[in-house]
């Protein structure tokens, strides 16, 4: 049984202009399925109400459904209409890094992502190889010598990250924390450029070293502890630095 169509009107913002603007259109729409405004089964507003909501083109319209279909959250029916797919969510996961725009996006992500890498840090000290820990050694030194320029910084940090994710042995882990690595990045330098010249630079060292300990001591529960306390301090300065620059 097909859903009734969802109401066209006031349903989506306008559109910022932006270079792309099938990308911005399939963000909104987006947005929408995952809040659940539009529920699975539902039918979208035609091409025709789409474009004239939206103030584009229908082709337009087309190649916004047209990437929204191929990340799989809406399928088109012919000569019926496109229609949110009832496994939305569940067939595919990604985070996008202009979801992160908006905070409280970020602070889920960085919840999520300490449950996730914590779990990696300790899987990693009981299943890392002693070639993976010489790399893990190499990425941790690497980052340390880059403490003093911040984009730099931030991607050898990541990098770290990463290495802890290949300890694991398991590439779905390794996976899940390279797609982190990429939706993050922007947040983990801004956060090292608002941390530079202060001693959140040398905490940060700290923090890695002492992941670094625990994962060459084969002791898990400390791994996972360190990793979940350098992320949730990461979290807490920059929410820190968020409230300084509003008052």
């Amino acid at each position: 049984m097909v859903r009734s169509e969802i109401p066209s009107d006031a349903i989506f913002g306008s559109l910022a202009r932006p270079d792309n603007l099938p990308d911005e259109i399939a963000q909104q729409i987006r947005q929408k399925i995952l809040s659940q405004a539009f529920e699975p089964g539902q039918r979208l507003p035609t091409e025709l109400e789409l474009a004239q909501l939206f103030g584009v083109s229908r082709n337009v319209v087309r190649e916004a459904i047209a990437r929204l279909k191929l990340s799989g959250y809406v399928e088109t029916r012919r000569g019926v209409g496109s229609f949110v797919t009832a496994e939305t969510g569940q067939r595919n996961f990604e985070i996008l890094p202009q979801d992160l725009l908006r905070e409280e996006a970020l602070v889920q992500v960085y919840q999520l992502r300490v449950e996730i890498e914590a779990g990696a840090a300790a899987l990693a000290a009981q299943q890392r190889t002693d070639a993976q820990l010489a790399q893990l050694r190499a990425a941790l030194i690497i980052a340390d010598a880059s403490s003093d320029d911040w984009r730099e910084g931030a991607d050898t940090a990541l990098d770290f990250h990463m290495a802890v994710g290949k300890a694991t042995n398991n590439p779905y882990f390794v996976r899940l924390l390279a797609h982190f690595g990429h939706a993050i990045g922007d947040a983990v330098r801004t956060l090292r450029y608002g941390s530079t010249g202060t001693d959140r630079v040398a905490q940060i060292e700290s923090e890695h070293h002492r992941i670094f300990d625990a994962i060459a001591a084969r002791d898990s529960e400390a791994a996972r502890q360190a990793m979940r306390l350098h992320l949730i301090n990461g979290m807490q300065r920059r929410q820190a630095l968020l409230k300084g620059k509003q008052q």
